[in-house]
């Protein structure tokens, strides 16, 4: 981590990143290995803004930071990895990075690690443990992580069987635009009874409020 080994400019407190001194101003203090420079130079060549697209200068920068400990660095450099950006996917490569930002509570890579944990990269499939990612995730505010929680506890896989809980998390991940949740809800909602169908939508209501 490179937390307290160097003196905090205060330009970094005092200035939003797009009032800063631009490319040569983030080159400086990156070149002086501060962790959110790095980083945001990653950004920049990631997105092809300022400066010329260049994945790999992208995934330097990413690396340099992630391995200084930024969270943000970290996942990104997962999501390189995991999308193939660096030539072949390696999806055990994306999983150790998405850990290491899933250790600092970065919920994105909580999910993204809970989506490899499931399927069984770099390891056995661990059904249970990608729930506790997905639960994790959803109750930071990844709206995904109530889906595919749901379809856990819709086949039993990891967690106790219960589709009605199942169908409750399906429901509250559509309320919140999640892509294919309304349709696997209704296929859910196709299996239970009027009385637990009312029951998942009460239950619903209450996912995503005070922590639950």
């Amino acid at each position: 981590m490179a937390g307290g080994t160097h003196a905090r400019n205060p330009l970094w407190d005092n200035l939003p990143w797009d009032q800063r001194m631009g490319l040569s101003w983030y080159r400086a203090l990156a070149e002086h290995d501060e962790p959110r420079a790095m980083y945001r130079l990653g950004r920049l060549y990631q997105t092809g803004e300022v400066v010329e697209r260049d994945p790999a200068r992208a995934a330097e920068w990413y690396r340099r930071a992630a391995k200084a400990g930024h969270a943000r660095a970290q996942f990104r450099l997962g999501q390189l990895y995991q999308g193939g950006t660096l030539g072949a996917v390696d999806l055990a490569k994306a999983a150790r990075w998405y850990d290491a930002a899933a250790d600092q509570e970065l919920p994105k890579a909580t999910y993204n690690l809970g989506v490899l944990v499931e399927r069984g990269i770099a390891g056995e499939a661990d059904p249970a443990r990608a729930a506790e990612l997905y639960r994790k995730a959803a109750e930071r505010g990844v709206a995904a992580g109530w889906m595919s929680l749901g379809l856990l506890h819709v086949r039993g896989a990891g967690v106790p069987q219960d589709r009605v809980t199942g169908l409750a998390m399906l429901l509250h991940a559509a309320d919140t635009g999640v892509p294919g949740a309304a349709q696997a809800a209704r296929r859910v909602a196709k299996t239970l009874s009027d009385e637990q169908r009312t029951a998942a939508r009460r239950e619903a209501r209450t996912l995503g409020k005070d922590g639950v």
